[in-house]
């Protein structure tokens, strides 16, 4: 899954400043679409370029530099995916390749549709504590996280259980060490129920196999993938633990290490409340809730 790290707790677990098992850990139901908070705002269109120029409803205060998650953007779905972003002012940033900068070409003139979460920076003010994001709570925060375990850097606990949750639907479940109070409690882990597939070996035009650089950690239903290269993979599918998806013949080569933004299969994400109890069952996959 895009089980992703925000930036400054990344930097405070590997400064010993965030303490898995002493402190206090909680899971948060979050509503994206439509939600407009610090650290998540709502796109207004992207276009069909290299790079993608992304436009949100209202001025970000994002910063170049800063990793940035988008997710359920129509039309321009290469947009989709977690991007480090560039010139990033006013209400415009462009997307650039997590893993190593490389711009993000479109496949479309983006809709006004879709959300942009900022997991921030070290250096950033974006996208580090809860304040920037509790406008999207939907219900309370959960009990604490029980039997917390971590190992070869891979944190885990126990399934969490949110009781008698009603409001928006859930597109998506943060993780916050909890101090009691917003401003001080740091935003730990974005959980989506989708994968970053991120070409592992180049697939040329016609393969069926395109090669990724992780296990999938759960099934793929048929979907269209498009890359980091504008091209889109047609009715993709997966096995989960397999590093690969297969999909109909490629009409264009996609070389490594473009990425895609691939859904996963049974992840519960999107929910909607209904007033009764919902669990999260966090990965039992070698990830688990994240992976420093």
């Amino acid at each position: 899954m895009v089980n992703a790290l925000f930036e400054l707790a990344r930097e405070k677990f590997l400064g010993a400043d965030l303490d898995w098992d002493a402190q206090t850990f909680k899971a948060a139901l979050l509503h994206l679409t439509g939600t407009s908070d610090v650290a998540v705002r709502q796109i207004s269109s992207s276009t069909n370029a290299s790079p993608i120029v992304v436009t949100t409803a209202v001025a970000h205060g994002f910063t170049t530099g800063d990793t940035v998650y988008i997710s359920d953007h129509a039309v321009n779905t290469a947009g989709n995916g977690l991007f480090k972003i560039t010139a990033a002012s006013g209400s415009v940033f462009s997307l650039t390749r997590y893993y190593d900068g490389v711009n993000v070409t479109g496949n479309g003139v983006g809709t006004t549709t879709g959300y942009a979460v900022n997991l921030g920076q070290t250096a950033g003010t974006v996208g580090d504590f809860w304040d920037d994001l509790d406008g999207a709570l939907v219900g309370a925060l959960s009990p604490a996280l029980a039997n917390k375990t971590k190992a070869a850097g891979v944190a885990d606990a126990d399934d969490v259980t949110f009781t008698a949750v009603s409001g928006s639907p859930v597109e998506a479940v943060a993780i916050i060490r909890d101090t009691a109070v917003a401003t001080t409690s740091e935003l730990v882990c974005l959980i989506t129920g989708k994968f970053l597939a991120v070409v592992a070996a180049d697939a040329a035009s016609s393969a069926t196999t395109i090669w990724v650089d992780k296990p999938l950690p759960a099934n793929v239903s048929s979907q269209s993938v498009a890359f980091s290269n504008g091209i889109t993979a047609s009715a993709v599918t997966g096995t989960a633990g397999n590093r690969f998806l297969t999909c109909t013949a490629l009409g264009s080569a996609i070389a490594s290490p473009h990425q895609g933004l691939v859904t996963l299969a049974g992840s519960g994400l999107p929910v909607t409340p209904n007033g009764g109890n919902i669990v999260i069952a966090f990965d039992a996959g070698t990830n688990k809730i994240f992976k420093l």
